[in-house]
């Protein structure tokens, strides 16, 4: 043991010697962790140096191999100081939270945060995949340092346009950990999630997002209202809400009219699917549009993945066959509920029929 102790530390030695081009330091009679404690020391200016990464790198892993978290902290601190050569950075970040046990829930949350911070301030979030695979890596987090962490990796992906649905993704999960008696400190989140799901809503929903049953979103005042109206009614409802309410619309910077054409769709999702036609009368009444945008309108639904549907041009009618379920709300558990008796009674009814005929069969 005292042997491989070291040989451990003539090895961290060693690298810094040859990546600083020094060899004033002799680790002969130095244990591992004083060899460590020299490395943190010259932590910052091994980073610094050019042309070194793989060396670099190699020398970061050695430390962590043998002295696990120990010098955490500090090694965090030193390598997020500033952004240059940040890949190599992140690698040793990624190095770091990997040895880090998952029984020290803490400070594996701690080396995360600040992997995912850094990888944001450095523009390589998209290199970062624990962001994907977030929820696998933080089992036995604090409910309060999860919503630290979600509300972080959302801020930093909403400042890239591509990015907002992924950021609004983890705002949900924010306020999923909201509570209703804290629902008043999470407003800001809870606004900036529902209206980013209205100014939105096709893709949102297609993502399956759905804030409405969330306790901090209940909470909100006319902003939830709109929302609910996307969430589950039609184009009727959202008009007389625009004409009552202009001002909230103006406040969150929602544009009417666009507001106005992804409720015409979101209304085609209304429609009970089935093998029902739908004239096209009824579709010009409930979208108030001409009849020559019609098929423009199913076409578009059809293009965004909210419905699935059969235009009969000379019958003048539509068949939708499946649409989007924008939530499910307490109706369509009822509704499913129903459904699934149902079935239970037609397999019984049919079992029944079976049981009879083997019966009359071994009669005979």
């Amino acid at each position: 043991m005292a042997d491989h102790d070291s040989t451990t530390a003539t090895d961290l030695v060693s690298y810094v010697n040859a990546i600083l081009k020094e060899t004033s330091t002799d680790a002969t009679s130095l244990s591992v962790k004083d060899a460590a404690a020299l490395v943190v020391s010259k932590a910052a200016t091994v980073l610094a140096v050019e042309g070194h990464n793989t060396d670099v790198e190699g020398l970061f892993k050695l430390l962590v191999k043998a002295t696990g978290t120990t010098h955490a902290d500090a090694l965090v601190k030193v390598v997020t100081a500033n952004h240059t050569n940040a890949i190599l950075k992140l690698r040793i970040l990624a190095d770091l939270f990997n040895a880090t046990p998952a029984a020290n829930a803490a400070l594996r949350f701690q080396v995360l945060l600040a992997t995912i911070q850094y990888a944001g301030v450095t523009q390589n979030l998209s290199l970062c995949s624990y962001v994907d695979n977030i929820d696998a890596l933080v089992v036995g987090v604090s409910a309060d340092n999860l919503k630290t962490l979600y509300l972080t990796i959302a801020d930093l992906l909403e400042k890239n346009e591509k990015d907002v649905h992924a950021a609004l993704r983890f705002l949900e999960k924010y306020l999923t950990l909201v509570e209703a008696a804290d629902a008043a400190k999470a407003k800001a989140v809870a606004v900036r999630a529902a209206v980013l799901v209205i100014k939105s809503p096709i893709d949102s929903f297609v993502a399956h997002v759905d804030l409405i049953h969330l306790p901090a979103v209940q909470a909100l005042k006319g902003v939830f209202d709109l929302l609910d109206i996307f969430s589950s009614k039609t184009l009727t409802e959202y008009l007389a809400f625009e004409k009552s309410s202009t001002s909230v619309l103006k406040e969150h910077g929602i544009d009417a009219a666009a507001a106005a054409a992804n409720m015409r769709l979101l209304t085609l999702c209304a429609y009970p699917t089935g093998h029902d036609d739908i004239s096209f009368d009824d579709i010009i009444a409930k979208l108030q549009v001409e009849e020559t945008d019609v098929e423009t309108w199913v076409v578009r639904a059809i293009t965004a993945n909210l419905i699935q549907a059969k235009i009969n041009q000379l019958g003048r009618s539509v068949v939708i066959s499946r649409s989007l379920q924008r939530g499910f709300a307490l109706s369509d558990w009822t509704h499913l509920h129903a459904t699934l008796l149902r079935y239970k009674t037609n397999v019984g009814t049919l079992l029944d029929t079976i049981r009879q005929a083997q019966t009359a069969t071994h009669k005979k």
